[in-house]
């Protein structure tokens, strides 16, 4: 067997020279203190590495935890902020009736990706919330940075989400300060930017000008911050095509928030009656 396998016997003479190097350090270890000292530094060094390695892994689980804590209490205080301001706004309308007081209040189910493409027309997003959490389709997704995505579908445990960095998306959005709206949508170009148009030509605006959400919409939150104008050509002589470079960087897209308009079954019942009646 030893001289039909080298693959063992060249196993079996290294584990030889191990063994014999340790029994020679050994004896040199107990016959010269020197060495001895020597031998106990070293073995010292690669136990202290080991340890400060072991360390390193355990400090990083340890961010992954503390970064997952952050996100579930920041979701928390967003969505009592959230609370809040309903509040203030119904008691606003007993006054005056304001865009942030008719804006429907949103909750927000924090969320891990598990999967995500940046590099095609169409990009996908696979996050690790689903219908056991309370995700539905047509949920609106956002991060700190923006807006991410929409809801496609959903299974017990997970949700599959049309990226924004997909050509068929499209987001109502506005810039400041004139307040002018118009799509958002990415051009399949760059995935830093994205064109905002349909903006009048007698809209003023500078460079560097915040475009944020709308409002307008019963997916997203309105003022949710998505970009700064860089740069912007007349379409037709009448509109403006603005180009918006992107707060996000979807590249580098870990934690999200899934966006729960508490209003949306009024919502939908309204436009659901109407849609039925003749005029």
């Amino acid at each position: 067997m030893w001289n039909k396998s080298p693959i063992i016997r060249g196993l079996a003479t290294l584990l030889l020279f191990f063994a014999l190097e340790g029994v020679s350090l050994l004896f040199i270890a107990k016959d010269s203190l020197f060495q001895k000292a020597r031998i106990n530094s070293i073995m010292m060094g690669i136990k202290g590495d080991i340890s400060g390695f072991s360390s390193d892994v355990r400090y990083f689980i340890g961010l992954w935890k503390v970064n997952d804590m952050l996100h579930q209490e920041n979701i928390a205080l967003k969505n009592k902020l959230d609370h809040l301001k309903s509040e203030l706004g119904q008691r606003d309308t007993l006054f005056s009736v304001t865009a942030d007081s008719t804006r429907p209040g949103f909750s927000y189910i924090p969320a891990r990706i598990i999967s995500n493409s940046t590099n095609k027309l169409q990009n996908f997003i696979i996050l690790d919330k689903g219908s056991r959490h309370g995700v539905q389709k047509e949920m609106g997704v956002v991060s700190a940075l923006g807006v991410v995505g929409v809801v496609k579908e959903v299974t017990e445990n997970y949700s599959y989400v049309i990226s924004f960095l997909n050509t068929t998306q499209s987001i109502s959005a506005r810039i400041s300060p004139s307040g002018a709206f118009g799509p958002l949508e990415w051009d399949g170009k760059s995935t830093n930017h994205a064109i905002l148009s349909q903006i009048p030509q007698h809209i003023r605006f500078n460079m560097g000008d915040t475009v944020s959400t709308s409002g307008y919409s019963s997916i997203f939150p309105g003022g949710i911050p998505l970009g700064t104008a860089q740069s912007s050509t007349l379409k037709g002589g009448t509109h403006h095509m603005i180009t918006v470079k992107l707060f996000q960087d979807f590249s580098s897209l870990h934690l999200v928030n899934i966006a729960v308009n508490l209003n949306i079954q009024e919502i939908n019942n309204l436009k659901e009656s109407n849609n039925n009646n003749e005029y």
